[in-house]
């Protein structure tokens, strides 16, 4: 399914191919993140995310440069998790981003009311975007 398509950029349902192509490209932040949290590696980390709850891939052209969702540690619950695992090609992006951050968010809440997340304090681009999504 496509949930956005505009301007060069979508983001629609992820697949092992998206998680394939983005994992050599994962900004380093990312990579030091899925290590110290489950020693992972960057292609382990997104083949796991594609088994989320909801899993999207954002484009830039037709080149993947982030995946993000939520995932529920239960089967019945109103609370999920919230991820976001990104290339430097995300900022290219520039404000597009942040705006479709929130209706995401909003989706997300409409779905799970309670969204939380887990970051390593190295990981500044992942706090701030969690902090401008609320």
């Amino acid at each position: 399914m496509i949930y956005y398509d505009k301007n060069n950029i979508r983001v629609k349902d992820s697949n092992l191919k998206d998680a394939r192509k983005l994992a050599p490209k994962l900004r380093q932040s990312d990579i030091n993140e899925i290590w110290a949290s489950n020693h992972h590696k960057p292609l382990e980390a997104l083949e796991k995310s594609c088994k989320s709850l909801y899993c999207l891939t954002i484009f830039i052209k037709d080149e993947p440069v982030a995946m993000f969702g939520i995932d529920s540690p239960e089967m019945i619950s109103d609370k999920a998790s919230i991820w976001l695992l990104a290339s430097d090609r995300l900022n290219d992006m520039g404000t597009i981003f942040l705006r479709q951050s929130r209706k995401f968010i909003k989706f997300f809440l409409s779905k799970y009311p309670y969204l939380y997340n887990f970051v390593d304090t190295r990981n500044i681009k992942s706090i701030q975007w969690l902090r401008f999504c609320g």
